[in-house]
């Protein structure tokens, strides 16, 4: 499966425009799947524009699935799931079929404050897997990158590849980016421990008081980084994930005794 980081800067509340740029991304991309950042429809510090925006957001999801002919496309935007209840979510298109994975960890400190407007997601109903093009893959949304509970889960359920939707900000400035130091070390330890390929799309400009730094990166089973995109600015760029390095990294690592140790968790979900 060929992947396309698609590092976009949304508009804040400007759900068409962005729309607009989602459907460009799509219609010229040779890649099998792809990935935008999260609430990529609708832009991330969103605070009361939450409930102004949700319908429209879901509306422009149903028009990229129209468009998305046979490829694969992970969008982030806002779904009512009961009346005046919205979650962040990732809308995941397949051959135009629309399905929809919701985030479970709420940053609502510093300056998040996502708990304030979302409700999370149930990890008994709403853990997931897709197949796509040969590849098992599972979704999750950025801050549940932060936890280990959601990629274990997911390499439980079978995937071999997991796709996470960002929307990063900056936090500070030394001789590196401290944020995209973190963030590498956490792929490389979802990837190693799980055994799968991981995929991180993040946002990039300014909205608002804020700014992301974008960075978004593909790591291998092995914990090898094999894609960076660019800092500060959009980029897009395609990768295919390879079977030898997965078959090589579960061969060469506990990953059976950890698949079969571990299936209690699935139970518990």
């Amino acid at each position: 499966m060929r992947i396309e980081l698609a590092q976009i800067r949304p508009f804040l509340g400007d759900v068409e425009r962005n729309f607009l740029k989602h459907r460009e991304i799509v219609e010229t991309s040779d890649a099998d799947c792809v990935v935008f950042p999260e609430l990529s429809l609708t832009g991330y510090v969103l605070k009361d524009l939450t409930f102004e925006l949700f319908r429209y957001s879901e509306k422009a999801v149903e028009k990229l699935a129209e468009a998305s002919g046979g490829k694969c496309v992970v969008a982030g935007t806002i779904k009512e799931v009961r009346p005046g209840v919205l979650r962040n979510s990732a809308a995941v298109i397949i051959n135009g079929e629309v399905d929809y994975v919701y985030k479970f960890y709420l940053p609502t400190y510093g300056l998040f404050e996502e708990r304030r407007y979302f409700q999370r997601g149930d990890p008994s109903r709403d853990l997931k897997t897709f197949q796509h093009a040969g590849i098992k893959f599972g979704v999750m949304i950025c801050e549940d990158a932060w936890h280990p509970e959601p990629a274990e889960a997911l390499a439980l359920m079978g995937a071999d590849l997991i796709l996470i939707p960002a929307a990063s900000p900056m936090r500070r400035l030394g001789r590196s980016l401290a944020i995209q130091d973190s963030w590498e070390a956490l792929l490389k330890a979802h990837a190693l421990m799980n055994a799968v390929w991981v995929t991180f799309v993040n946002t990039v400009g300014s909205q608002e008081e804020e700014f992301f730094w974008g960075g978004s990166m593909a790591v291998s089973p092995l914990g090898e980084v094999k894609l960076r995109l660019k800092l500060f600015e959009e980029d897009r760029a395609v990768y295919s994930i390879d079977l030898e390095e997965l078959r090589r990294a579960r061969f060469f690592s506990s990953f059976r005794d950890h698949i079969s140790s571990f299936h209690r968790v699935l139970a518990e979900l």
